[in-house]
């Protein structure tokens, strides 16, 4: 039996203003594609291997960040760069960075953070 490859991961995002999240994504330099029929529509947002599905939230107080909890992580995705190379472009689109630069050479890491608190942290 050949082995299966698995592409992504995919994350769905539950939003609180999808406009508002998608220009924040298309800055970030993710391309939109609006995904679904008339049950069930959502938005994916592609840069690269990384999609992210923005869900519009019914209510607003649903929207909660796994980083926003006590015991969460200081996270909610992880992807893995070319972190200086990253650094700089989002540095240029004048993109806020929340955490680090930590720069090294074993690991370097940053983390920005969305319109509903979603934490991207980048490392590599």
């Amino acid at each position: 039996m050949s082995h299966v490859v698995l592409t992504g991961p995919t994350m769905v995002l539950l939003v609180s203003d999808l406009e508002k999240s998608v220009n924040y994504y298309k800055k970030l330099g993710f391309t939109y594609e609006l995904v679904g029929g008339p049950e069930v529509q959502h938005v994916h947002m592609t840069r690269d291997s990384i999609v992210f599905i923005l869900h519009p939230a019914q209510n607003k107080g649903d929207v909660r960040p796994f980083s926003s909890v006590s015991w969460g992580l200081y996270f909610d995705v992880f992807c893995y760069c070319d972190v200086r190379k990253l650094l700089e472009e989002f540095n240029d689109k004048g993109i806020e960075i929340i955490k680090g630069p930590d720069l090294n050479d074993f690991f370097s890491e940053f983390t920005i953070q969305d319109p509903d608190g979603y934490r991207i942290a980048f490392g590599g």
